[in-house]
């Protein structure tokens, strides 16, 4: 089995959790920022629409000792691109983008290296017509800071102007931006 990876996200064995975690398990997904929490019998996964509330929720998992680098390569816990993949060396997962469905969804999971992905893992609710794997597109920082604007901070989510098709963009946040607007 798999996970789907959507956005940035934090995905973590499903034994480490049990182990570290204060509660466990249930008191993990209790405690999950967000709705985006997916699991298979093997690992966990959370997502972000934003790295830096993905690396403050890193951060979090790091102060109760969990660890995230050891010598450059992922240890306990994995940050994964939806568009890039692993972002450093893991040697117990392996990212991919699968077709579905005769090719009408196009997503990206991860499993434990060695696994067959007979199928994967969606959060509660998740509907492929409404999610990032369908409507989201790659952006580099250089065209982010070209083309988007923030406009303001609105019921948790950061609002930004697309200066390049004049849309306004929402990203939904976990943490609130230190702003005034």
């Amino acid at each position: 089995m798999a996970v789907l990876i959507e956005g940035y996200s934090v995905v973590i064995r499903l034994e480490t959790i049990a182990e570290k975690y204060p509660g466990g398990v249930d008191q993990y997904i209790h405690d999950c920022p967000n709705g985006t929490l997916c699991m298979d019998e093997e690992i966990v996964r959370v997502g972000f629409m934003s790295a830096e509330d993905m690396n403050a929720f890193i951060r979090s998992l790091e102060r109760l000792g969990f660890r995230c680098l050891t010598n450059g390569e992922f240890d306990e816990i994995a940050m994964v691109d939806q568009f890039v993949g692993i972002s450093f060396p893991c040697d117990w997962l392996e990212y991919l983008q699968v077709v579905v469905f005769k090719g009408d969804m196009r997503v990206a999971i991860c499993q434990i290296k060695g696994s067959t992905t007979d199928y994967f893992a969606i959060p509660a609710g998740w509907v492929y017509e409404d999610s990032l794997s369908k409507h989201s597109k790659f952006m580099d920082s250089e065209n982010w800071d070209r083309r988007m604007i923030f406009l303001r901070y609105k019921d948790g989510f950061d609002v930004y102007l697309d200066t390049l098709i004049s849309e306004e963009v929402y990203i939904q946040r976990t943490i609130r931006r230190n702003c005034n607007a």
